[in-house]
Formats: structure tokens, C-alpha cells, sequence
């Protein structure tokens, strides 16, 4: 059985919750592997895939070999393997699926602990891993590997189903997936921090927090990034990089990682922030412009906060009709737009004349570009 065939018959990304099964799958794989490589792990709620790609990025400048996994994909499955700056091959890809397949106790895993274990698989030849977090932090498949560095990004509200209630407890739950060596990017929330020293005080690990100070440090690099959207993004990975003693550039990669604020024609920006610090940053790098905003989003999302703070620059929305089934009730989006005085219709056409933000999760941005591509 193909890859394809085989990921469709684990349905759901996030399947029912064991948090022992990643990790005793991984006890029986791992003496299998071929996993000398550094290892970075990269955790939090908002800004995982760009720091990990920023870094991929100036890991291979310094002539190093990279393999970063990140999640979830937007077209295409392949997009979760940027192997040496392309995404892995068909024929890779595979080739990774059929070594797995060899072993019984690897039918048990999830649509995403397979993804996981998959990277290691493709990862036997690099210098340097970067594994993406999916959902979680202590039970997270990608937190079973005994990783060197480990990188959390903004921490705040999302997944709180999954994660916790409030702020301390999905801080909590991701902190404490801490290695012996840690970065914590700036934060939001104070709580966050405290947190965090408290479970490094506990650990008796390294927690090396990222300040104002790295921002006057690489300030220049900053600087040339074209919009401040992904400036803390880009931070976190350039002071890892000089922790690693790796040369750093004069200016900001040139980001290969689709929907982060990405123009994709000049009347068209895509991005797939979903929650409420999502389009908190979204906001910022809009500035004053107004936009036509092209948008769903899951039900499980705080859809009126994130709107509400969207509001000012919004013209009208225009509603992008997605079957799938997390994607919230047509009406009562509606009532939302509605009770939040935003004008509204459903999403026909572009009209070049116009400006467009793409935006509400990467199923909404999957769906548009599938329509876009199409004509």
C-alpha cells in the first residue's frame, strides 16, 4: 500500500489521545534508525515553522546538511520534508514509507506520529534535524526524541480542547517538554516566562531566554526584513545560530515557506494565522491598508476576537465556502459578521482592481489556492 492510501485510512490528524503510544513505538523503532544528526525541537502556539525554516535556511548557508519537518502541510504532503532547500521527493518519500512498513507495531500510530517517525527515516543523512511540535508539548510524538536544542516560539491561546483552559496550562504543557538546552523566544504573557524558569529550575536544564537586548544585538539582519510580521520569527533563529557559532547573514533569508504574509500576485497576500495572536501580527503588518478579506475558519477558533481585531482593516469579507468538518456553521459565521457591523457575501471571484487578504487556518488557504491554480 501507497503512502497516500495508507495516511487516508488514518483519517483525522489528531487522532484519540495516548499519550504513551508515541513513545512506545518509538522505543521499538529507534534501534532501527540511523539518527546521528543534531537534533532541534521546536515547540509553542504561533511562529513554529518560520523559525524552523528561517534556521533551516541558515544552518545550509553555513554549508550544513538539513532536514526540517514541519506540519501541516497546505497541497501537498511532500511540503512537511524540506530536505537541503526542496521539499523531499515522491520517490523519497516512499522509499521512507516502505522501510517503516517492515515493522507490525508501526501500523498503531497516528496520521501525525507517522508523519513524525517518517522524518526520522528521511533524516539518516543530514547534519541537522529540525522537528516542528505538532499540537502539543509533553505528549507530543515529536517530544518522545532525545533532541539536543529546543526552541519555543511565542506561547499563548489555541487548541485549548486539547492543551488547557487557560494560559498556564498550555504554557505548562509545552514547557514541559524541555530538553537540556532551551530558547525561549519573547512572549506575551508574563505567566509564560515564569513558567518557564520554574520547569527549568525543576529540570535542572539550560533555559536561555531571548530578550530586547538580541534584538539591538542583530538589529541590522532585522532590519532588512521587507515587513515586521516575521521579525521575532527570524530572531529566534539567529540566535540560535550564533549559539551554534555559525556565521549569520547580512541580511534576512528570503522565507521559502508558503502562507506566511506571502504576496502571492500583488493584488493577493496569503496567510495562515488562525487564532487570536495570528492576527494580532497579521494586523501589525497591514498597518493602515484596508482589505477585502477572504475567510473561514474552525468553530473551535474565537472567531469574533479574532474579527474584532481584524475590523479595522477589513473593507468586507468575502466567505469561502470549505467542506470540512471543523470548519464552523455558514450561519452562525454570519451572525458573528452580523453582530460585528461587517459587511459580507460569498467569495465568487478576484477582482485585480481590489486588495485581498487570504486568511483563517491552511485549510482556508488550501481551498483558495486549489481554485486559484484551477483557472
Amino acid at each position: 500500500m501507497g503512502i497516500k492510501d495508507f495516511l487516508d485510512q488514518k483519517g483525522q490528524e489528531y487522532a484519540p489521545f495516548d499519550p504513551k503510544r508515541a513513545i512506545r513505538i518509538y522505543a521499538s523503532l529507534k534501534k532501527y534508525l540511523s539518527l546521528s544528526c543534531y537534533k532541534i525541537h521546536i515547540l509553542g502556539t504561533n511562529g513554529k515553522g518560520s523559525t524552523g525554516r528561517y534556521l533551516a535556511l541558515g544552518l545550509m548557508q553555513n554549508n550544513a546538511s538539513v532536514l526540517h519537518f514541519s506540519s501541516p502541510h497546505i497541497l501537498d504532503f511532500r511540503e512537511r520534508y524540506y530536505k537541503n532547500g526542496n521539499n523531499i521527493s515522491q520517490e523519497g518519500l516512499e522509499q521512507a514509507h516502505c522501510f517503516l512498513q517492515q515493522f507490525d507495531f508501526i501500523q498503531d500510530c497516528s496520521y501525525f506520529e507517522y508523519a513524525t517517525f517518517l522524518a526520522l527515516v528521511l533524516a539518516k543523512d543530514v547534519d541537522y534535524l529540525i522537528l516542528e511540535a505538532g499540537l502539543g508539548g509533553e505528549y507530543d510524538s515529536t517530544s518522545c526524541i532525545e533532541c539536543d536544542l529546543s526552541i519555543f516560539t511565542m506561547i499563548g491561546k489555541d487548541h485549548q480542547e486539547f492543551l488547557g483552559k487557560d494560559i498556564k496550562d498550555i504554557a505548562g504543557t509545552k514547557l514541559r517538554a524541555m530538553t537540556q538546552l532551551n530558547f525561549l523566544a519573547l512572549q506575551h504573557y508574563n505567566e509564560v516566562v515564569e513558567i518557564a524558569e520554574q520547569i527549568a529550575e525543576q529540570k535542572k536544564v539550560t533555559l536561555i531566554k531571548i530578550g530586547q537586548w538580541h534584538q539591538e544585538k542583530y538589529r541590522d539582519i532585522l532590519d532588512t526584513l521587507p515587513e515586521n510580521y516575521l521579525r521575532d520569527n527570524l530572531l529566534n533563529a539567529l540566535v540560535v545560530l550564533d549559539f551554534l557559532k555559525k556565521q549569520l547573514p547580512q541580511k534576512a533569508y528570503e522565507l521559502d515557506l508558503r502562507g506566511r504574509f506571502e504576496a502571492l500576485s500583488p493584488s493577493i497576500t496569503l496567510d495562515v494565522g488562525h487564532n487570536i495572536d495570528g492576527a494580532s501580527e497579521v494586523k501589525k503588518a497591514l498597518k493602515n491598508q484596508k482589505v477585502n478579506l477572504i475567510y473561514n475558519a474552525y468553530k473551535d477558533k474565537d472567531i469574533r476576537e479574532i474579527l474584532t481585531i481584524l475590523k479595522p482593516n477589513i473593507q468586507k469579507i468575502y466567505i469561502l465556502d470549505i467542506k470540512h468538518p471543523r470548519i464552523i456553521d455558514k450561519n452562525l459565521l454570519c451572525m458573528i459578521l452580523e453582530s460585528l457591523k461587517i459587511e459580507y457575501e460569498d467569495f465568487k471571484t478576484i477582482d485585480t482592481q481590489k486588495k485581498y487578504l487570504v486568511f483563517g487556518s491552511f485549510s482556508v488557504i488550501e481551498e483558495f489556492l486549489k481554485r486559484y491554480d484551477a483557472k
